[in-house]
């Protein structure tokens, strides 16, 4: 008994590790758009403070179609220049920043969350340069009940779009979410900008399913900027209902699949349709949804707890520093009790931060309908062919063992019926080995959602906190000029990201960095926060992986 608890407690410890630098990577994300998003404010000569930081709306430029248009334009040029930056930054340095005999500083700094956070700056982007193409979108129709039927429309297709674009990639790349670690040529890079390129489009078609919901709220309740609670916790916990019993039903499927999964679908022939991608952003839009129904700013539930713990006064566009202590106290929590919950969950059924990556329900269907089909076939044959093959082979081997005649006496059946049930039974045995494992439970199901959806909670909640926080250092700054709004941001974004990259080598390292640090001569000057062995950390500790296949996301 004392082992299992030890063994868990171990567990959370690695847990808790993960979550520290996921969490990590994406408050680095989130100061990166931060210095992204002040330069489309800046060129939309939009407030920072009106819009909260945050350029994802179009409506607020005043000016007419035309300037809404160079908002969107603008907002589409900033995500392509992440997109393809980051893709080149993480290309460029893979194989070198991380390592301590090429790059002295990484003895000092973990690079390691600086390359996995490359990952999130364009995801992060792309939900708010979606938000604003919705809205601009939503903008054509003038009443709210057709506004929700546009944004229906506009969610649908870009999640056909989107599946169809995968789909192909799938079909002529293989092996897309293998990442190498040197990453020279072209052809590297080329993958590994589809990979990201993939990663946004999962929560593109998540987030528009999101703003959905929002205005079909505002079809309801039109003329409110805040809706009824009452009609909002209705409403949402339908659509939640929806989202667990179609994630039950047709999850996990994975938009971009591992490279042993991916060869599974689209070369082995289980699932290469189209419908398999179509489904999978399907499932993780139910993901996302899930998540914003905790982590919304304004109809989340941990929303509603931080605001019963101190009700904020002022417009939502002002940011209170002690509803910042309460966000962080809220994000720690939760991060505290996620962590043992996911260690409980891997301990119990062996989830994982890659099961989600590695799992698919069509496969698994394609599978066990191969195999039932297997069990039919074989079935429908009657007992005495199989007892006449089972005696020809035997007297083959008999012949060849014992130079004895290969040939059997057409009227000696004696040994039919054993031996039918024998080669039956066989039979029967190897299509139940071969259903372990394939077969997708609720349980299962069930797991992977909780844990997918726990992590994505502790990102929302750190990133929230480090959003919030600009506001209340810098906000005051940021209204005084334009070049001062600039020049905090990026004075914001470099003291957040050295720091972390910092504290996350001393206190949070992963297993190369841990490794590194046994290894290093001279003595550390802070003992590790959590002290493990070497071969007690997982790789990929992040959780970028679990993430965005959707985490993540």
């Amino acid at each position: 008994m004392r082992e299992k608890e030890k063994s868990l407690c171990r567990l959370a410890a690695q847990t808790c590790v993960g979550y520290a630098r996921m969490s990590a990577t994406v408050v680095i994300a989130v100061v990166v758009r931060i210095c992204l998003d002040c330069f489309g404010l800046v060129l939309t000569r939009q407030e920072p403070r009106s819009v909260d930081f945050w350029f994802a709306h179009c409506a607020e430029v005043s000016g007419g179609f035309g300037t809404e248009s160079t908002c969107v334009l603008a907002g589409s040029g900033l995500f392509l220049a992440s997109l393809l930056g980051c893709s080149l930054f993480s290309w460029s340095c893979r194989g070198w920043i991380a390592d301590p005999a090429r790059n002295p500083y990484a003895r000092r700094y973990s690079f390691t969350i600086a390359l996995e956070a490359s990952g999130w700056v364009p995801i992060s982007v792309c939900v708010g340069k979606t938000n604003a193409l919705v809205e601009w979108f939503m903008d054509v129709a003038r009443d709210d009940l057709s506004q929700a039927l546009l944004s229906s429309a506009i969610s649908a297709l870009l999640a056909v779009s989107c599946a169809w674009l995968t789909h192909f990639a799938m079909m002529h790349c293989g092996s897309v979410a293998s990442q190498s670690k040197e990453g020279l040529g072209f052809r590297s890079f080329g993958k590994l900008l589809l990979l990201m390129s993939l990663y946004c489009f999962g929560w593109a078609v998540g987030w528009s399913s999101w703003k959905f919901v929002l205005a079909l709220l505002d079809a309801l309740e039109p003329r409110t900027s805040v809706h009824n609670t009452a009609l909002a916790a209705v409403v949402l916990v339908i659509f939640l209902v929806l989202s667990i019993c179609f994630y039950l039903r047709f999850g996990p499927e994975p938009i971009i699949p591992d490279p042993h999964l991916q060869k599974l679908c689209y070369s082995h022939g289980y699932s290469r349709s189209s419908r398999r991608s179509l489904i999978s952003y399907a499932v993780y839009s139910c993901t996302v949804f899930i998540v914003m129904c905790c982590c919304d700013s304004t109809y989340g539930l941990l929303h509603l707890v931080a605001n019963k713990v101190y009700l904020p006064v002022g417009p939502p566009s002002s940011f209170d520093v002690k509803l910042l202590v309460v966000l962080a106290l809220v994000a720690a929590v939760v991060t505290i009790l996620a962590a043992f919950c996911s260690a409980g969950i891997t301990w119990t059924t062996e989830v994982d931060e890659n099961t989600s990556m590695t799992v698919s329900r069509s496969v698994s269907d394609a599978r066990l309908e191969m195999l039932v089909s297997r069990r039919s076939r074989f079935q429908l044959r009657g007992a005495r062919e199989l007892s006449l093959e089972l005696q020809e082979t035997r007297a083959v081997e008999e012949a060849q063992t014992d130079g004895g005649s290969p040939f059997v006496q057409a009227g000696d059946e004696a040994a039919g019926p054993q031996a039918t049930c024998f080669v039956q039974e066989g039979i029967n045995e190897d299509i139940e080995h071969l259903s372990v494992g394939q077969s997708i439970s609720r349980t299962l199901c069930a797991a992977v959602l909780v844990y997918d959806v726990l992590g994505l909670i502790v990102c929302f909640q750190w990133g929230s906190f480090a959003f919030r926080s600009y506001g209340i250092l810098f906000g005051g700054m940021a209204s005084v000029h334009a070049v001062f709004y600039i020049l905090s941001c990026f004075l914001y974004a470099s003291v957040v990201i050295v720091s972390l990259m910092r504290l996350m080598l001393v206190y949070f390292p992963s297993e190369e960095e841990l490794r590194e640090l046994h290894a290093d001569a001279s003595p550390a000057t802070s003992e590790p926060f959590l002290v493990l062995e070497a071969n007690d950390l997982q790789r990929g500790d992040s959780g970028y992986e679990r993430l965005t296949s959707p985490v993540a996301d």
